[in-house]
C-alpha cells in the first residue's frame, strides 16, 4: 500500500509538473480525450484552418494507462509532423467498474485537468460495457476497450456528477461555465455518466428489424450508419451515413441552427447505440426526424456542457476536395452536399461558437 501510495503521488508530481510547463505557452487549453492519429489530424487541420479559431491554443491529448489502445502512433506522429502546440498526458490509476461513480485513484488527476483547462472534447469510439450501467449486455454490444470506458466514465461523473452517487460534488460546481463537448460515444458516456442507459442497438430495439437488407430499405433518416457497406465489405464503402436531425425548439443547437438558418440540419452519423433513460439534469436538444432516437443532450444546470450523437469534428466535411462513398460507384464530395442545406454553416457556427467561449473563459488556476 505505501509503495501504490508513493507511486500515486509521483503521478500526480508529473502531471502537475507537465500542465504548468505548458501552461506558459498557452493563454488557451483543450483537452482532448483518446487522442488517436486520427482525432489529431482532424483537430491540427481544424485550428490551422481557423474552423477551431482560437489563438496559440493547446490541446492536450489525455489517456487512460490501462486502454487497450497503443498511443505510440500517436506520439510518433506528432513528432515526425513537428506539431508543438498539440501534447500527450498518459495518466495511470486502477478505475475498477465499482469505483466509476466515486473518488478513485485518478480523482485527483481529474480535478486537475479540470482546473488547468478551459474545455474537454470527448470523441467518439466503441461499445460501453452495459454493466456499467446496470444492464445486462447485448448480443450485438461489442466492447473492445473497457478500461477506456471505465476512464472517461469516471471522469464525466466527476465533472457533471450523477444519480448513481448523488452525494457526490460534481467538479463543475466550482466553474459552471466550463466547456465540454462530446460526440457520439462522448454524448452516451455523458448519459451513463449522469445515471442513464443506452439503446444497445437501434435497428433491433428501436425499429424491431434484423437483417442489413431490410435496415438499408429503410429512409435515410433512419439510418444512423451505413447498412449497406457491410453488404459490399470488398468495395471498403463509407461506413457512416448522412442524415437530417429534427432541432428542439429551445436548448442550445436551436441557437445554432436559428443562425445559419438549416432548421434541420445534415449531420454525419456513424453508430448503432443511442440513449435510452436520460441521465439526471440532461435535457433533449435534438431527436431524429422521427423524433425516435435523441441527436443531442444538455445540461440543465451547467449550460456549456453540450453533447451531440453525430460527428461535426472531421476534418473531411470540411474539405471541398472530400469524396465519400455510400452506395458501390457512386462517390460524392460531403461537404457539397452539407453547403447546399446550409448544414456546412451550422457546423461551422458550432466550432465558431466554441472558439469563442473558449476564448471568453476563466479557468480556475
Amino acid at each position: 500500500m505505501r509503495k501504490a501510495g508513493f507511486q500515486i503521488k509521483a503521478l500526480l508530481l508529473l502531471i502537475f509538473l507537465f500542465l504548468n510547463t505548458v501552461q506558459g505557452q498557452s493563454q488557451h487549453r483543450v483537452v482532448l480525450l483518446h487522442p488517436t492519429v486520427s482525432n489529431i489530424e482532424n483537430m491540427v487541420w481544424m485550428v490551422e484552418n481557423k474552423i477551431i479559431d482560437i489563438p496559440g491554443v493547446e490541446l492536450l491529448g489525455v489517456y487512460y494507462a490501462k486502454e487497450a489502445y497503443n498511443y505510440s502512433a500517436s506520439e510518433k506522429y506528432l513528432a515526425e509532423h513537428h506539431i508543438n502546440n498539440y501534447k500527450l498526458l498518459k495518466i495511470a490509476g486502477d478505475i475498477r467498474p465499482a469505483e466509476i461513480y466515486r473518488e478513485n485513484s485518478c480523482t485527483t488527476a481529474f480535478r486537475k485537468l479540470f482546473e488547468e483547462s478551459d474545455a474537454i472534447l470527448f470523441f467518439g469510439g466503441p461499445d460501453i460495457p452495459a454493466a456499467i450501467y446496470g444492464e445486462e449486455q447485448h448480443l450485438l454490444t461489442v466492447v473492445t476497450d473497457p478500461h477506456r470506458h471505465y476512464f472517461e466514465t469516471s471522469l464525466f461523473f466527476h465533472l457533471i456528477g450523477g444519480s448513481r452517487n448523488p452525494g457526490f460534488k460534481p467538479f463543475l460546481t466550482d466553474n459552471p461555465d466550463f466547456i465540454i463537448r462530446a460526440f457520439c460515444l462522448g454524448m452516451q458516456t455523458m448519459n451513463v455518466a449522469a445515471g442513464g442507459t443506452l439503446i444497445q442497438d437501434i435497428p433491433m430495439e428501436t425499429y424491431h428489424l434484423y437483417t442489413l437488407e431490410k435496415v438499408a430499405a429503410q429512409p435515410v433518416e433512419n439510418q444512423h450508419r451505413s447498412y449497406v457497406s457491410p453488404l459490399y465489405p470488398l468495395d471498403d464503402l463509407f461506413g457512416g451515413n448522412f442524415h437530417p436531425i429534427r432541432i428542439a425548439k429551445t436548448g442550445y443547437l436551436q441557437e445554432i441552427a436559428g443562425m445559419s438558418g438549416a432548421t434541420t440540419p445534415k449531420v454525419l452519423s456513424y453508430h448503432h447505440q443511442a440513449v435510452e433513460r436520460l441521465g439526471s439534469n440532461l435535457k433533449v436538444i435534438a431527436k431524429s426526424m422521427d423524433k425516435k432516437i435523441i441527436e443531442g443532450l444538455q445540461h440543465t444546470e451547467f449550460k456549456n456542457v453540450v453533447g451531440v450523437q453525430f460527428h461535426p469534428e472531421p476534418s473531411s466535411l470540411y474539405k471541398p476536395e472530400t469524396k465519400y462513398t455510400t452506395v458501390p460507384g457512386n462517390p460524392f464530395p460531403p461537404n457539397e452536399m452539407l453547403l447546399k442545406s446550409n448544414s456546412l454553416k451550422f457546423h461551422k457556427l458550432f466550432w465558431k461558437d466554441f472558439s469563442e467561449k473558449v476564448i471568453k473563459s476563466r479557468r480556475l488556476k
